[in-house]
Parts: structure tokens; sequence; C-alpha cells
């Protein structure tokens, strides 16, 4: 069915009037805001125990450590360990020195996921 040029042009309008966005993020605003202070203890405890295991790390790099980080912490949430084990290797890859990663040192990306690996699950 073939909608018409004014029902077409009508549906346009409400998706840029900025009280439908507006009202769109108001919807979701707390949930976002509740989801977020749940996680922002575990990132803190996350980024610190990355933070001792590379002590001593160039600064510029520690962002990337700390990524690398919270991608084997849901690699760990979401999967179970044999597939976790080899989604994590793949990371290592993604993140390591092979040709097509970024450059990371391996022997560091280990010692992120033995630091990730002993922390205890975040709820």
């Amino acid at each position: 069915m073939v909608k018409s040029a004014d029902k077409r042009i009508a549906k346009y309008k409400a998706k840029i009037n900025g009280d439908v966005a507006k009202n769109r993020y108001d919807a979701t605003k707390d949930i976002s805001t509740a989801s977020e202070n749940d996680y922002a203890p575990c990132a803190e405890i996350l980024e610190n125990a990355i933070k001792v295991a590379i002590d001593g790390v160039a600064a510029i790099l520690l962002p990337y450590y700390i990524i690398f980080g919270k991608e084997v912490q849901k690699a760990l949430e979401n999967h179970e360990t044999n597939t976790a084990n080899a989604e994590i290797a793949t990371l290592r890859q993604k993140w390591g020195p092979t040709p097509q990663g970024r450059g990371l040192v391996d022997a560091t990306l280990g010692l992120v996921e033995a630091a990730v690996r002993g922390l205890a699950p975040c709820p």
C-alpha cells in the first residue's frame, strides 16, 4: 500500500519535532541513569585492577588496555568457559601485536586478562 505524500510529510515532521525527541529521551533517561549508576562501581573496580596490574605502562596506552579489559569482562559474563576463552583469544589478536592487531604488547594484555579474571563477577 502506497502512502500519500501528505502522510509521509506528516510522519517526517513528527520525527523531527523537538518535543517528540525530548519525550523519547525523557522516557529512557531514568532507565539509562539507573543502569549507569549500577555499573559505575564495577567499572571503577575494573579500572583500578587493570591500573595495578600494568603499573608502569605509558599513560597514553592505558585507555586501550582498559577497553581490552572491559571486552574481556564482557566475554566472561556472556559466555561459557570454552566460548569465553575463544572470544578472549580473538580479542588478544584484535588488540595485540599481530599484523591486523592494534599493536599493544601481548604480555601486558595477558596481565590485564589475568586481572579481569581475578575479579568477582559484577552484579
